[in-house]
């Protein structure tokens, strides 16, 4: 579960931020938080950062939590939307923004735990995640978060937003391991990418969203340009 939490008062992003950490470890859920001073910063976040669920301040100095929202719903339908607020009058507002939630301050325990295992309930597959070994401690990843993996020997290297990660693991098992989603497709010997996150396969390139470019093997090539263009058909159906 990947979090925003949108807020001027830095004690605010830290308590929730806290809260949901707790949420976390009580679920046993992966998750991935980032705070947002402004809805000013948390825009320009979203040219490179997706979330699940945003906590969203109404009352900022800057754009309001409203206008972000309504900024938020030009590019994105399917986050989550919960507004934190020390009012109630602005709630036939947040109606026009898809919000799924509405939260008075100061935030209580119970109801923000509420609040998110209403959410999981309805997470879309984005918020999957893996679990690795990287030095005798287990991580989790997500999977929506994964550029792409290179066969290293007895290991592999995992490609991520968060960063590298090395696991001992021989590739055909690890690939076979993330056989359940559908978006990982192996482009060349010891090199699987993440379709949702290729750009273009052109001649024998394979270009990836943070402008990595992997060579596709000749025999790969018309399966895996077929691969990408059924896994975007498949995510157009989803979002009907």
């Amino acid at each position: 579960m990947k979090v925003a939490i949108v807020d001027d008062i830095k004690d605010y992003r830290e308590s929730t931020g806290k809260a949901i950490f707790e949420w976390a470890k009580d679920r046993q859920e992966a998750v991935f938080i980032k705070g947002y001073k402004s809805g000013e910063s948390f825009l320009a976040a979203l040219k490179e950062e997706s979330f699940d669920i945003v906590f969203m301040d109404i009352y900022m100095e800057g754009l309001t939590g409203i206008e972000a929202a309504e900024k938020l719903r030009e590019i994105s339908l399917d986050t989550l939307l919960i507004f934190m607020t020390t009012s109630s009058d602005h709630m036939a507002d947040a109606f026009p923004c898809r919000a799924f939630d509405y939260i008075l301050k100061p935030v209580d325990k119970k109801r923000l735990f509420k609040a998110l295992d209403e959410a999981l309930k309805i997470l879309p597959e984005n918020a999957a995640y893996i679990k690795i070994n990287v030095e005798k401690q287990e991580v989790k990843i997500f999977v929506s978060d994964i550029n792409y993996i290179l066969s290293d020997l007895n290991y592999c290297l995992i490609y991520a937003k968060q960063g590298e990660y090395r696991t001992r693991s021989q590739f055909s098992k690890f690939v076979e391991n993330l056989s359940e989603f559908s978006q990982f497709y192996v482009i060349n010997r010891g090199i699987a990418v993440n379709l949702d996150n290729v750009l273009d396969i052109k001649d024998l390139d394979c270009k990836l969203s943070d402008n990595t470019v992997l060579p596709v093997s000749k025999k790969q090539k018309l399966s895996a340009e077929q691969a990408l263009i059924d896994r975007r058909f498949q995510i157009r159906r989803k979002k009907g």
